[in-house]
């Protein structure tokens, strides 16, 4: 078996969406053309075609009609795109890395307060930190009389699910809130509680997994709604940190969540930072933004295992200045589609095929 081998590893609805032709967050065709960029084959699977005892693996392989399942040695490096929840499907990969394997974004979601408090111990990074605790009674009183304005959001979800908004009132306070239909959609609900109580669908939430309250930050706004910024940082075949592209999220009219799962509209950095900045250079800003995130990039990877490959939500305030919202520890990359920057879109895939094969160099020797 040829040693160019790097695995990419997919979730089972991953996988089943490679096999049909069908993938709807991945690009195979681009997996495929970074790999050849440096003489690498892709290997798709899932953890659950991994055979332990002996260190094998069905993977899917490109071959002259299309692709083809074969059992193999598990490939010494592997590009994790997957999203565990079940713990012993985490023991899977724990196994693998026991066992010497390479496993790059070993973990893809982490707790928010684990990541903020990791990069609070940063002096450079703290005060561009949102207050944040887990949400008791008492914390979400207490932040109610210091800030005047939060942000409740659980402590493990992703794409904007379960965010919160409550701020003062001339009358009281103004919960925003998102109900679930009977359909199973999502919907945005904005309620008036004179007395600060949070709506009934919050709190029955609040009861069945950890949540978080978080001071609202004073995020910068385009065309009157505000927005954030998605940043790209990877590793590359330098095995370094480096920025491999900026977007903007902007929310809808009907709510604060700026994710494009939430109706959210992707936008090329320039022309935020060209209408909402006015007063700024544009490089001054975009140098802010890249610092900063690399920082946090740098501040993670000295806790974190393996990691390789980050999307950031960060906000600027009014004056420009960074602020942290989110680490993601999977990218959805296509919002660089979406804003047409298929240079950008094509990089996260090629960057993290360059850091695998720089590992693989450096395995050989």
């Amino acid at each position: 078996m040829s040693d160019n081998r790097i695995g990419i590893l997919f979730s089972a609805r991953m996988l089943r969406e490679f096999i049909s032709g069908k993938l709807k967050f991945e690009s195979t065709h681009l997996y495929e053309e970074a790999a050849r960029q440096y003489g690498l084959v892709p290997c798709f699977f899932r953890i659950e075609d991994v055979h332990l005892r002996q260190m094998e693996v069905d993977a899917y392989v490109k071959g002259p009609s299309g692709y083809v399942r074969c059992r193999m040695p598990v490939p010494s490096v592997i590009h994790n795109r997957a999203i565990y929840k079940r713990s012993f499907l985490h023991a899977r990969v724990r196994s693998l890395v026991q066992a010497n394997i390479i496993l790059f974004n070993e973990v893809n979601r982490y707790r928010k307060i684990s990541i903020y408090n990791l990069l609070r111990t940063d002096p450079l990074l703290v005060t561009h930190l949102p207050k944040t605790l887990v949400a008791t009674s008492s914390a979400i009183s207490d932040f109610m009389t210091r800030y005047g304005a939060l942000i409740l959001k659980p402590d493990n979800s992703s794409v904007g699910l379960g965010l919160t908004k409550t701020e003062r009132t001339s009358k009281g306070w103004r919960t925003t809130y998102m109900l679930r239909t009977s359909a199973g959609r999502a919907r945005w609900r904005t309620v008036d509680l004179p007395a600060g109580e949070l709506p009934a669908a919050v709190k029955r939430d609040m009861l069945k997994k950890v949540y978080l309250v978080q001071q609202l930050l004073p995020l910068a706004r385009y065309k009157g709604r505000p927005f954030d910024l998605r940043v790209s940082v990877q590793r590359d075949g330098s095995k370094q940190w480096q920025i491999t592209g900026i977007i903007g999220k902007v929310a809808p009219p009907y709510t604060f969540v700026t994710n494009a799962a939430r109706g959210g509209t992707t936008y090329r950095f320039e022309q935020l930072a060209a209408s909402s900045f006015p007063h700024l250079a544009i490089d001054v800003l975009r140098d802010r933004i890249c610092r900063f995130s690399l920082r946090i990039a740098s501040r993670l990877s000295k806790s974190l295992p393996q990691l390789a490959d980050l999307g950031l939500d960060i906000g600027l305030s009014p004056e420009g200045l960074p602020l942290f919202i989110e680490c993601n520890g999977k990218d959805q990359r296509y919002g660089f589609r979406e804003a047409h920057l298929l240079d950008c879109w094509k990089a996260t895939y090629a960057n993290p095929i360059a850091y695998g094969a720089a590992l693989l160099h450096q395995i050989k020797g």
